[in-house]
């Protein structure tokens, strides 16, 4: 047998199969890849920082930018004003799904707001800075989905309300991380998980930058108190109310469960004298004759005791109609719960939010969505010995 016949006769070893890449669809000859591949695969898949670098901006500033509107807010602490924390929780217990919880800590509402103004200052410094990142990318998230199970709640569709995508952007930096981009280098965490101490270090480090981060945000906080006692607020559209009276500005407050107008006139008040010897009207004082026709219109806050079916710690708003009546409804608006004001050139109650308008004049009728159910109807008196108007109880 010749050397080149014995060759061909040896036996060759096969040639392994080509082993598909992980992650590859399904296709003849080939199967899916199994989920420890397919967690490999997804481990060596990168996002370019630059991509998340407007989220992550946008996120920061937003929750600095509410940190710090919350403390220059002169009705954010203002027990008797609509855009309080009490008065937010108050409307957040008609409406959440947490409402125990809530009125468990409503006694505690001013050191809760303090905290939740504080917790978005730190939150979005951390995100502008890389300080504690992935902390404050946690935080944002927890925040953005207790104010969706608070003042979003009520949002419906859901869509309208921003704090479920707020939560949905906070989740993903904190999955992705800086990328170190925009973050100084004492910042950036360990890049190598596998070295001796490494995750031991991770863990001071993080403890260490959230400490800081903390210490950093109640200074900033701590700024907002001049600017608080000049007078400075940040730039921001508000309901335009009473100079007498204050801010109607309720931030998140749910529909109110005072029954709406069935066809029945809203209640109203006149100034048609009393019968002689009959004593004065009794009510809640909530503003005066001279102020409504000053503007036309007139915003107050139902005290937080006023008795029921009143809808205590509810703005409220009374205009004053053609023909010299006024009528007070409820400033919430049935749609999404932003506080409603008066449009004295179209002679409409609107909301500023999406549109919806009212008509004071026909029970606070819809005349535009996108909302179908009218304001709820507040009953008035006028005492005509003092010009004041009251609210019946």
């Amino acid at each position: 047998m010749s050397r080149h016949h014995r060759h061909s006769g040896a036996r060759q070893t096969p040639r392994p199969a080509a082993t598909p890449e992980p992650g590859w669809a399904k296709a003849p000859g080939r199967s899916l890849p199994d989920a420890r591949s397919f967690r490999d695969d997804l481990a060596r898949r990168s996002v370019p920082a630059a991509a998340l670098l407007p989220l992550r901006l946008f996120l920061g500033l937003t929750f600095l930018y509410a940190g710090l509107d919350k403390l220059l807010d002169p009705a954010f602490l203002d027990a008797s004003s609509a855009g309080s924390i009490q008065a937010q929780f108050a409307a957040f217990i008609r409406v959440s799904p947490i409402a125990d919880l809530i009125r468990l800590v409503e006694p505690m509402a001013v050191p809760i707001g303090l905290m939740v103004a504080i917790g978005e200052i730190a939150v979005g410094l951390g995100a502008l800075t890389g300080l504690a990142f992935r902390v404050a990318a946690v935080g944002g998230a927890a925040l953005s989905l207790l104010f969706w199970l608070t003042a979003s709640w009520a949002t419906r569709p859901y869509y309208y309300g921003p704090d479920l995508p707020y939560a949905a952007g906070w989740i993903t930096l904190a999955l992705a991380g800086t990328g170190g981009l925009l973050v100084p280098s004492r910042l950036r965490p360990v890049r190598d998980p596998a070295a001796a101490g490494a995750v031991r270090t991770l863990d001071r480090r993080t403890v260490l930058q959230a400490s800081l981060l903390g210490v950093a945000a109640v200074a900033v906080a701590s700024l907002a108190v001049p600017f608080r006692l000049l007078g400075v607020e940040l730039p921001g559209e508000r309901p335009i109310v009473s100079p007498t009276m204050s801010p109607a500005a309720s931030i998140g407050a749910g529909p109110s469960e005072s029954p709406s107008p069935t066809g029945s006139p809203p209640p109203s008040a006149s100034e048609s004298p009393s019968p002689t010897g009959s004593p004065p009207p009794s009510g809640i004082p909530v503003a005066t004759v001279a102020e409504v026709r000053k503007r036309g219109t007139a915003s107050f806050v139902v005290p937080f005791d006023a008795p029921a079916p009143l809808p205590a710690g509810d703005p409220g708003i009374i205009v004053q109609l053609a023909d010299g009546t006024f009528v007070a409804f409820d400033a919430i608006c049935t749609h999404e719960g932003c506080t409603v004001e008066w449009n004295a050139a179209d002679a409409v109650i609107i909301c500023p939010c999406h549109g919806a308008a009212f008509d004071a004049a026909h029970h606070a009728a819809v005349l535009a969505g996108p909302t179908n159910q009218p304001l709820a109807p507040l009953p008035l008196v006028v005492d005509t010995a003092t010009g004041r108007i009251l609210l019946q109880t």
